[in-house]
């Protein structure tokens, strides 16, 4: 960096201190974005697990108590294809579990609702212009990404690699959000399927920002000052932090998961290509 710090994502994303509450469906509630907010960050509200009801009722809700800048969140997955067959094959295999916890292994099978960006959904933006619009798994389709571009709203996209990266700057991408590895949630891969190409947060950092020229933000185990200034230093200009956020009284926690939180080894942390909605996902409990 020319100069450090380095403030390009505060003056482009109209916050005061550059942090990005991160997007975490089910555990982010509308409490937690406004607190984040008020805080000076971005607060971020995931909507791919909204109804576009829900989704007007949230923003209107966060519009209400806070004036500070607001980032949506959506996804741009391909929802798999049915297929009945493979689906009974899974739950075969997973008979044995059933029977020793009690499930019932005949009731149906919850599908995901994960829904990815679309018209509906962007009509909600065009209504009410959050300031950050972010995206999963690339961007949305050409027509769509202009129409919330017009709002005047910036874009956001998280990349996992070097090579997500330059595809996301070249297709009109405000700021880059460098995944590593030991982001929790979905890995955000959308130009490859190999996990092989995933590697470490402070690895990832230095190579995208050496390889593009929008900010680049670091998500991944950065749960502490320590974290955040390591990113500065390799040029990051501002982090998103999704598990710290699970602890504050804000977060829609189950008495299980923070237990797990308090208490898991960073070795208890899987990376599985198992993932209702997604094609890939970490699953972070630290």
């Amino acid at each position: 960096m020319n100069t450090w710090p380095d403030t390009r994502l505060l003056d482009l994303l109209g916050i005061e201190v550059p942090i990005i509450q991160a997007p975490m469906a089910a555990s982010t509630t509308t409490a937690m974005v406004i607190a984040a907010n008020k805080a000076g960050a971005l607060g971020s509200l995931p909507a791919a697990a909204l109804s576009i009801e829900q989704l007007r009722e949230a923003l209107s809700e966060i519009r209400q108590a806070s004036s500070g800048p607001v980032n949506v969140n959506f996804f741009c997955h391909q929802p798999p294809a049915p297929d009945a067959a493979r689906d009974q094959q899974w739950k075969a295999l997973l008979e044995p579990y059933y029977r020793e916890l009690g499930a019932d292994f005949d009731a149906p099978t919850p599908v995901s609702n994960r829904a990815p960006f679309n018209d509906a959904a962007c009509q909600v933006v065009e209504a009410f212009r959050p300031e950050v619009v972010s995206f999963h798994f690339g961007l949305p389709e050409q027509s769509l990404l202009d129409r919330v571009k017009a709002t005047g709203a910036k874009v956001l996209s998280s990349a996992t690699t070097v090579e997500e990266a330059l595809w996301l700057e070249q297709h009109g991408c405000d700021a880059i959000i460098a995944m590593g590895i030991e982001a929790g949630g979905h890995r955000g891969l959308f130009l490859s399927d190999d996990l092989n190409t995933q590697i470490g947060l402070f690895a990832l950092v230095p190579q995208i920002v050496d390889a593009v020229s929008v900010p680049v933000i670091a998500a991944g185990g950065i749960g502490d000052a320590r974290g955040i200034v390591a990113a500065f230093a390799l040029g990051a200009s501002a982090v998103q932090i999704g598990t710290a956020y699970l602890f504050t009284p804000e977060a829609n926690v189950t008495a299980s998961h923070h237990y797990a939180l308090r208490h898991a080894q960073a070795s208890e942390t899987a990376l599985t290509n198992c993932s209702p909605g997604a094609r890939h996902a970490a699953s972070s409990t630290g």
